[in-house]
């Protein structure tokens, strides 16, 4: 089979290639000779069934296998010979001919190619490693988040309005229009105003009343609301206050620690630290990759992909509420036009992906059976009773099998690149730090 080049132009690669009549019709003959053999039909002896009468009953189809298996061999041979790697799926269009008649078909085969992805002098990288001190403030006021978990309610003063943090004992009915709807009713339900644990904008409806008043919540339930019949509604709930508690933390001594798994108001404190420490290393590990990947956007040029770049802009739209809603509004009728910055960022991502992944495979970066392993199992310990199920779902999809491997290996090439530029350390007090990380952490892909 002959690729003819039509198109050779940056990454894109476009080639014609023909299945003549003659060939295909002796491709078909023979594996239908071969199917012949074992093939019995009522009338004739097993191997005996005449080859016109195979070729009634059986021509179209094994023309169409015949067709699917040339077409497959004659582009592996052609990826081969060329040494081209596909950016993605290449693909394949009937451009003249008919399959179910007798023509000599010509296909067009079109792909993009992966680039060439430049060496990167890391000299030219300066990074920071912010080592955040742990200071006694810190300490203090993570100790005084604990004693509000361990502490108490107490009814408040008659005639005391709510604020954040108090706690209502509540009873109340839920309506879509004037129709109460079900799982939408509770008796002294206990409310924590600012836990967020109801619908978005019922709790700050409830600050400012008193023990004993009626008040009238009006939600609108979201889109990806759990139960559907609900999602996107309007919706009013009648709630009655029944009782107005507020909140007495719990002194901060050893029994407190008791309840933390410490033996003593010390060894509390130690943890603490050794806790915030984790975190904050954590933090700035994040913040020194999205320096390191803002870096490597400002160094390293080359041509994307257009195929890679599209699938990523869809991705970003799926996960973009705003786009989404609009999305469904339109009834999917016009063509939504993702924003400047959603495809620089598509751009970005693809960019920074190809990266790593070439970084990776020049230095033999890889993810070992073991890492792999540990992962899968962490993964699906988040399904308890159903891990034979995720295995399962593992087994048949080798796109979520990839999903699991992929941040590990870019965490390992993360951890190479780092290495080679030797970050600066730099100490920094935590407000500073989080100015800085809440500043560009935003922005992290």
């Amino acid at each position: 089979m002959e690729f003819k080049e039509i198109e050779n132009k940056r990454l894109t690669r476009s080639y014609e290639f023909s299945l003549t009549k003659t060939n295909l019709d002796k491709k078909v003959d023979q594996k239908l000779e071969i199917a012949r053999v074992n093939f019995q039909m009522k009338g004739f002896r097993k191997g005996r069934t005449p080859l016109n009468v195979m070729k009634t009953m059986f021509g179209n189809s094994t023309k169409g296998e015949v067709i699917q298996e040339l077409i497959d061999n004659g582009i592996r041979g052609h990826l081969e010979k060329s040494g081209h790697k596909p950016a993605s799926q290449p693909s394949v269009n009937l451009k003249s001919g008919n399959i179910d008649g007798n023509d000599d078909l010509v296909f067009l085969f079109k792909y993009e190619i992966l680039p060439n992805i430049p060496k990167l002098d890391y000299k030219k990288i300066t990074l920071n490693e912010y080592r955040v001190k742990i200071d006694q403030t810190a300490v203090n006021k993570a100790l005084e988040e604990l004693a509000k978990t361990a502490g108490s309610f107490n009814p408040k003063p008659k005639n005391t309005k709510a604020k954040e943090g108090d706690q209502l004992i509540i009873d109340f009915t839920g309506f879509i229009g004037n129709k109460e709807f079900k799982g939408g009713t509770a008796e002294d339900y206990p409310l924590v105003i600012g836990s967020n644990s109801f619908i978005p904008g019922f709790e700050g409806q409830l600050v400012g009343c008193k023990a004993g008043e009626e008040v009238t919540v009006k939600v609108k339930f979201p889109d990806d609301y759990g139960n559907k019949d609900l999602a996107s509604k309007d919706a009013s709930f009648k709630c009655k206050i029944k009782t107005l508690n507020g909140s007495l933390p719990a002194k901060i001594n050893d029994d407190l620690a008791k309840k933390f798994s410490a033996k003593d108001l010390n060894e509390l404190k130690k943890n603490i630290k050794e806790r915030l420490a984790n975190e904050y290393s954590t933090f700035s590990k994040s913040l020194m990759k999205k320096e390191l990947m803002d870096a490597l956007e400002k160094h390293v040029k080359f041509d994307l992909p257009q195929s890679l770049v599209d699938s990523e802009l869809s991705q970003i739209v799926k996960a973009s509420p705003d786009l989404e809603s609009k999305k469904e509004k339109s009834n999917n009728k016009k063509k939504l036009n993702p924003s400047a910055d959603h495809q620089k960022l598509a751009k970005r991502r693809v960019a920074l992906g190809l990266f790593f992944a070439e970084e990776g495979n020049r230095n033999n970066i890889e993810v070992s059976e073991k890492e792999y392993k540990n992962a899968v199992m962490l993964e699906a310990s988040k399904y308890p009773g159903k891990e034979k199920d995720f295995f399962k779902f593992l087994d048949d999809n080798i796109g979520a099998r990839e999903q699991i491997r992929a941040p590990i290996f870019e965490e390992k090439v993360f951890d190479f690149i780092i290495n080679l530029i030797k970050p600066n350390e730099k100490d920094i007090s935590f407000d500073q730090f989080m100015k800085k990380f809440d500043k560009k952490i935003n922005n992290y892909q």
